[in-house]
């Protein structure tokens, strides 16, 4: 299938990108560790790197740019992973062994630097402006925007049943810096790569912004769904606040979080699952204005950019009997 195909699905085109950046992975990368990290990535981000190349006009003089971009963007993210994955202590990713679980730790970390250096390296490589980017998204992902928060005072009246909602701003906010970012930077990468006008590479990052959002909340309410609900609202808070908490709420939301919240929430006539639905359908209906806009020269790329947001969350709740 031609990449300039003249009728094409996001799901096909989500599939030859795919194929696209796990050939450069293999033509580029040697190192055994760095591919054992990379191995089974679903390559989401580096697809709409090079979904938002096409939709910008991208020509095919500057396609290897973008696919070198693209694999770096997944460097990164895997990278991300292998870090998440030491914190977290958790022993599986992607199907198998985490990489610090057959390496050890100290070991893990720095492949996962190098990834990162070697990512920071391909986007110096295309200029100043990749470069800048990326550290920006690196910094935002690494810092956040939340810290002079007293989140204590939150949990404390989510425990007493007041204000539950809280609770959920803010994760919504948490994922915005560690999610939501790198899709944003994804999209507006592929549109430098494409030497789009800069209203334009500012449209594209607040469409990846959008797409980011609502792909994490998709994956987080599926876990919700299946009785998991520290993986999606509980755990990314207590990774962000953990040192600054109480210990006593900690092992709470920890021991009881599903029923404290949940619970909390219907006190307050509220529901968390309806809560996600809106919030992702806010999300997914904001992307597609976006990629509606006529700066965006009218392809089948800029189809596919309307297509995207729905497909990619109603692939992950269809399980959970859901859609979008």
């Amino acid at each position: 299938m031609s990449i300039k195909a003249t009728a094409l699905t996001f799901q096909e085109f989500f599939s030859y990108a795919q194929n696209e950046v796990r050939r450069e992975i293999d033509k580029t990368i040697d190192d055994e560790d760095m591919r054992y990290a990379l191995e089974g990535g679903k390559m989401l981000r580096p697809a709409m790197l090079l979904l938002a190349f096409r939709a910008c006009d991208g020509k095919d003089e500057y396609y290897k740019n973008a696919l070198e971009s693209a694999m770096g963007v997944e460097l990164a993210h895997s990278a991300s992973l292998i870090h998440d994955d030491i914190m977290d202590g958790d022993i599986e990713r992607r199907g198998k062994p985490a990489l610090h679980v057959i390496r050890g730790i100290g070991a893990a970390i720095l492949i996962g630097h190098k990834m990162i250096s070697m990512a920071f390296r391909i986007s110096l490589s295309h200029g100043m402006e990749n470069a800048k980017i990326f550290l920006d998204t690196w910094d935002e992902t690494l810092v956040g925007q939340l810290k002079d928060i007293d989140f204590n005072a939150h949990l404390e009246n989510i425990l007493n049943g007041e204000k539950p909602d809280e609770l959920v701003r803010e994760y919504f906010r948490i994922i915005e810096m560690k999610t939501a970012s790198l899709f944003a930077t994804a999209c507006r990468a592929g549109a430098i790569e494409a030497k789009a006008p800069k209203e334009l590479i500012e449209l594209m990052r607040e469409y990846g912004r959008e797409v980011g959002m609502a792909y994490q909340l998709a994956d987080d309410l599926v876990d919700i769904v299946n009785g998991k609900l520290e993986e999606g609202i509980i755990m990314p808070i207590l990774r962000a606040y953990g040192n600054n908490l109480n210990p006593e709420i900690v092992e709470k939301l920890k021991q009881n979080g599903t029923e404290i919240i949940e619970e909390a929430l219907k006190r307050n006539g509220l529901d968390l699952r309806e809560i996600y639905r809106e919030e992702i359908k806010k999300h997914v209906e904001r992307a597609v204005e976006i990629a509606s806009s006529p700066l965006i020269p009218d392809t089948i790329y800029k189809n596919l950019l309307k297509e995207a947001p729905r497909y990619i969350v109603n692939a992950m709740i269809k399980n959970i009997n859901m859609v979008i």
